[in-house]
């Protein structure tokens, strides 16, 4: 199952437009998280330290490829990196 369930006005009114930029200007990693769901997509997550309304939390952004478009490219750089969506932890 995929991880980020806020859209991006979701996150920026619990953390503010400046953290979601932050995140948004973070470089994404692997995650190494195997899905159990069936999906195959490979997911990637950027994070930043961000203030909800219950104090310091964490801001990740999560993005999604295909595998086989992966196995294709030289450089991850020429990918179409879209945010899928974000969560507080």
């Amino acid at each position: 199952m995929r991880k980020g369930s806020m859209s991006r006005y979701e996150a920026m009114q619990a953390v503010g437009r400046i953290a979601v930029e932050a995140v948004e200007a973070e470089n994404c990693e692997f995650t190494n998280r195997v899905q159990t769901d069936g999906d195959t997509a490979v997911e990637f997550s950027a994070s930043v330290a961000a203030i909800d309304a219950d104090g310091d939390c964490i801001l990740t952004a999560y993005y999604y490829q295909d595998p086989d478009i992966l196995n294709e490219v030289d450089d991850f750089g020429d990918l179409d990196w879209q945010i899928e969506g974000y969560e507080i932890e």
